[in-house]
């Protein structure tokens, strides 16, 4: 049986997708498996895995309808016959000792459910000190739950800077959520970081994380801000959803949360320049906030903090989303952050300097750039059809 099952969802990679299969394929490791979900490819990427499988009987090949990548990495979980269960995106670059690593930590560590490792933006010129940081982490080690695991480390929001061990995904029906397309990191990370007995973080950098698809969902995504906001308030939903399952909403874990979930979206929202547009994603934030929080039960968590002023504002009824849809961007960065950040943000200078310390995870993580180094696809399967298919393939 192989020791690690390495999943890729693939959906019209270009020709970045053999990079990606050949470190796979190179693993220092030789006992893996590698399931490539086809979902439903129109660039001949389906052929192009079907090829590699020729060549490397390690590899499975499994076609399917187009139903996103939530589902395609479920498929994966579902075929997955390794005690470990590795993510990997189809235009990535995996370091080539990864999965020997990844398989002698679960051995080394049979308590573990979960390994997080650093990963490094690739090409630097479009990376960013923040993604850098976000991505880098530091050796530690969780038992149980903890909110400075989830809220204070970068363990968050990626799945293929880590390892899960199967068991752990299936026995507590942990799957990722089909219908968002955007954010589904998020809900996939909560879930499992919010259940596992045991998580090592581990500042070893194993992956390499590609930054120059143009055409990638979250670049297109960037460019609609309010559907963006739309389906991060999809996320925010799904989060709370599975929060209150776990029975986290109440106490510091509870509090947490509510910052969180606020930092993602809130003023993002101010920022929109339409009045109509600010009011209609505020309305519905605080619609979705009272599904799970009485203006209370805020009250109480947030007693000492400065969100507590704009999020009652917002939530109190029955025009708190319209004063909240009119309220100056700069006097909620005063309310949350201070005045200094205010003025910081005037100058243009308090995104970068107010995110890490409230852990925004937003989705765009690089600037819009028409960047693409990506080899084209007929190049790509040509190169693949000159290499021999081993005699044991």
């Amino acid at each position: 049986m192989p020791q690690v099952s390495v999943v890729i969802p693939v959906y019209n990679v270009g020709g970045n997708l053999l990079a990606c299969l050949d470190s796979v394929s190179s693993q220092t490791l030789s006992d893996i498996e590698v399931i490539c979900v086809d979902d439903g490819s129109t660039d001949e990427s389906g052929r192009l895995l079907d090829l590699y499988a020729e060549r490397d009987k390690r590899f499975v090949v499994i076609h399917k309808a187009n139903a996103g990548v939530s589902a395609a990495r479920n498929t994966g979980i579902e075929r997955a016959t390794a005690p470990h269960i590795f993510f990997v995106d189809a235009d990535d670059i995996v370091e080539p000792d990864a999965c020997e690593l990844i398989a002698k930590t679960f051995s080394e560590d049979p308590g573990l459910d979960i390994i997080k490792f650093s990963a490094e933006p690739f090409p630097k010129e479009l990376s960013n000190p923040w993604l850098e940081s976000t991505v880098t982490l530091e050796n530690q080690v969780f038992d149980g739950y903890s909110d400075a695991l989830l809220f204070e480390t970068n363990a968050r929001p990626f799945p293929w800077n880590g390892a899960y061990r199967t068991s752990f995904l299936r026995d507590n029906h942990i799957t990722f959520p089909v219908g968002l397309t955007l954010g589904e990191d998020q809900v996939f990370s909560f879930k499992t970081l919010g259940r596992s007995a045991r998580t090592r973080l581990m500042s070893e950098s194993l992956y390499r994380y590609r930054l120059s698809r143009k055409n990638s969902a979250m670049a297109l995504v960037s460019k609609r801000p309010v559907g963006r906001l739309n389906k991060h308030l999809d996320v925010i939903d799904a989060i709370l959803e599975d929060w209150r399952d776990q029975g986290r909403l109440g106490g510091e874990s509870g509090r947490a949360m509510l910052v969180f979930v606020c930092s993602f979206v809130m003023l993002d929202i101010l920022e929109l320049k339409k009045r109509t547009a600010r009011y209609d994603l505020a309305s519905r934030f605080r619609d979705i906030l009272l599904g799970y929080y009485s203006v209370q039960d805020m009250s109480l968590l947030l007693t000492e903090d400065r969100l507590k002023k704009p999020l009652l504002s917002l939530c109190s009824a029955p025009t708190g989303a319209d004063v909240f849809s009119r309220m100056s961007i700069y006097a909620v960065v005063a309310s949350i952050y201070g005045y200094k950040a205010a003025l910081m943000r005037w100058v243009g200078t308090v995104r970068h300097t107010v995110a890490l310390p409230y852990y925004l995870m937003r989705e765009k993580l690089t600037l819009d750039v028409d960047y693409d180094d990506a080899p084209s696809m007929e190049d790509a399967i040509v190169e693949l059809e000159s290499r021999e298919i081993p005699v044991n393939a």
